[in-house]
């Protein structure tokens, strides 16, 4: 393959919001076309006029430009191009690979009725004065695809060889009665008007392919390359729908997944480098990305792996590349503190979440005293005031400390617990839920370094103001 000539593309309809299984598309198409330092083209099927919105199209493009997809211009619209369906479609007349059908919707219902579901041929050879006759008439009229005999055979990329007869296709239609091209037609004409040599798309589109390859034949084209991506799949092992909780990827974007984790997630739909390897970089997938390595099995949408992916990603991040993250969605977010203290937090932190939202709400009482605490740890770990002499203890040896470090910290703590006789548990709970208003958390002796000695007493102190909730 001469890494040169690679043309792909990625071809969505604007009638949805872009979602996963077009993000892989896009992003198998990107891939190719990177590893063999080819071209990626980007077009815009919004041909159906009722339900192609603008808000759709806006919609994926913003969504390919945060997963940083990015493509040759420049971008085709196929509403724009009805001149050259015309002038295609004029040409197949002319080479009589096309006729006009009359048939009604009538007339085909009552074909399927009586058991013939393949069009009959009816108008197939009807005469040029019949033709004139019912164009006199006014009635109406789609273009059929004259199949010729025989058999269409190609090698697709991921599923090897195809055959199909060609008795198994009827006349299909390519433009229809109000003058609309049919999604077989455009997709041929537009294809070879940008040079594409590789379709990669899903497998839904395998009965697609014969058909279009009949149309690159009837048009003298050269039959590009074909490759079907196994479907994505919910735990059900049916085609992944919103039923099974998946989102589009505005919506992974607004839960604040990372771009480089959910890539990493799509990628690993339908593809494997052949190894054991399952966390990549953007540059590990371009220069491992091999077509031959496509799964033919459908890939299953296993949210507890992205969940993990996601983790993984966030460990394998700097503090600064975090931050950097945050601020790219959250401009403000903790402008007051100083970004060496946020990154000691996030490195801290970064191990308990997988989105950055997560990550965010993981550190927030770093920033501000709890305004809420956890209602079932209080009644668990607060029960009497028992526990706000333990506090109160512990607050006046942390009070002496010269040093302000987990040693010592921890020492005071230890301390205390031995002073009242009391196990270290019964004074770390209450803590913590003291100074973050949680039951959980990083280690408690960490917390307490990184918050620092004044804030560490500021909330202690109003902790024993406030709790037990009530007297037991």
């Amino acid at each position: 393959m001469s890494k040169s000539t690679v043309k792909v593309r990625f071809a969505p309809s604007p009638t949805g919001e872009l979602h996963l299984g077009g993000a892989r598309t896009a992003l198998f198409n990107w891939l190719f076309a990177k590893h063999n330092k080819g071209k990626f083209f980007l077009r815009i099927e919004d041909t159906d006029r009722v339900r192609s919105k603008k808000i759709y199209t806006k919609q994926i493009l913003d969504s390919l430009s945060w997963l940083g997809i990015d493509y040759d211009k420049p971008i085709i619209y196929q509403s724009e191009r009805h001149t050259q369906y015309k002038s295609y479609l004029k040409k197949l007349v002319d080479s009589k690979n096309v006729y006009r059908c009359f048939c009604s919707k009538s007339d085909l219902q009552d074909s399927r009725d009586a058991g013939d579901y393949k069009y009959s041929g009816k108008c197939r050879d009807l005469s040029m004065e019949d033709v004139k006759e019912k164009l006199n008439q006014s009635i109406s009229f789609t273009y059929r695809i004259h199949i010729p005999d025989g058999v269409i055979s190609y090698n697709d990329l991921v599923y090897g060889k195809i055959k199909v007869d060609h008795n198994e296709i009827d006349d299909f239609i390519i433009v229809r009665s109000d003058g609309t091209p049919t999604y077989n037609f455009t997709v041929v004409v537009d294809d070879n008007d940008m040079s594409i040599n590789h379709v990669i798309r899903g497998e839904d589109h395998i009965s697609n392919t014969p058909k279009q390859i009949l149309i690159y034949n009837a048009l003298n084209y050269t039959v590009p390359n074909f490759a079907h991506l196994p479907m994505i799949l919910g735990p059900d092992k049916k085609r992944l729908s919103k039923r099974h909780g998946a989102a589009g990827i505005e919506d992974f974007k607004i839960q604040g997944y990372s771009v480089d984790a959910l890539l990493n997630y799509i990628v690993m739909l339908g593809w494997n480098p052949g190894s054991e390897d399952e966390l990549f970089s953007l540059d590990d997938m371009i220069s491992k990305f091999d077509i031959n390595k496509i799964q033919k099995k459908g890939a299953v949408y296993d949210e507890k792996k992205l969940h993990w992916v996601a983790g993984q990603h966030m460990l394998m991040k700097s503090e600064k590349s975090l931050l950097h993250e945050i601020r790219k969605e959250d401009p403000n977010w903790q402008k007051h503190s100083k970004d060496s203290y946020i990154c000691n937090v996030l490195a801290l932190m970064k191990i308990r979440a997988k989105t950055l939202i997560e990550l965010k709400d993981a550190c927030i009482y770093f920033f501000s005293d709890p305004e809420e605490y956890d209602e079932k740890a209080i009644l668990k770990r607060w029960k009497d005031k028992s526990v706000n002499k333990l506090i109160i203890n512990f607050i006046n040896r942390l009070e002496e400390l010269t040093s302000w470090s987990q040693m010592e910290i921890d020492q005071a703590l230890r301390d205390t617990s031995q002073d009242m006789a009391v196990s270290a548990a019964k004074l770390i709970h209450p803590v913590r839920l003291a100074v973050s208003g949680r039951s959980y958390g990083p280690g408690l002796f960490e917390l307490l370094e990184l918050l620092g000695k004044m804030t560490t007493l500021r909330r202690l102190k109003k902790a024993i103001t406030i709790f037990p909730l009530k007297n037991v």
